[in-house]
């Protein structure tokens, strides 16, 4: 069996009318329209711009990452001289606890001392009580 368009051609009859059996390879079966290739280039472009977007977006992110450091090295420097501060002030506290405990053992010994006074002084005075009451119990005797 011979194509039709070959049929028609020995005959003499002229193929302008007819489609030609074999116009296109037959590995491409379909023919993909042209707005799928443009649809894909938009697609890619997108992507790109995406990318590039990321790309942005990284080196925003890099920047504010190497401010964010300094700030933290800031207040790692804020922190250590706090830190020496309070360590300079808890010394000082402690010398002056010291201190107030020293007076406080100080003032209790002295306090001790006078409640010992005071008792003496109370044991004086009652002997003198006694003795003037002796004396005035006593009759007057002449002098001798």
């Amino acid at each position: 069996m011979q194509a039709p368009a070959f049929k028609d051609k020995k005959r003499g009859i002229s193929a302008k009318n007819q489609v030609p059996a074999q116009g296109r390879p037959p590995s491409d079966s379909t023919q993909v329209p042209r707005w799928l290739y443009r649809a894909i280039l938009s697609l890619y472009i997108l992507l790109a711009l995406a990318f590039v977007l990321c790309i942005i977006l990284s080196a925003f992110i890099m920047m504010k990452n190497a401010e964010m450091s300094k700030q933290l090295l800031g207040f790692k420097t804020e922190l250590w001289n706090v830190s020496n501060s309070m360590q300079a002030c808890e010394e000082r506290q402690k010398e002056v606890w010291k201190s107030v405990q020293g007076s406080i053992t100080t003032v209790r010994s002295k306090v001790e001392k006078l409640e010992m006074h005071l008792a003496d002084i109370r044991n004086v005075n009652t002997k003198v009580q006694k003795i003037l009451e002796l004396l005035q119990t006593k009759p007057e005797s002449p002098p001798q």
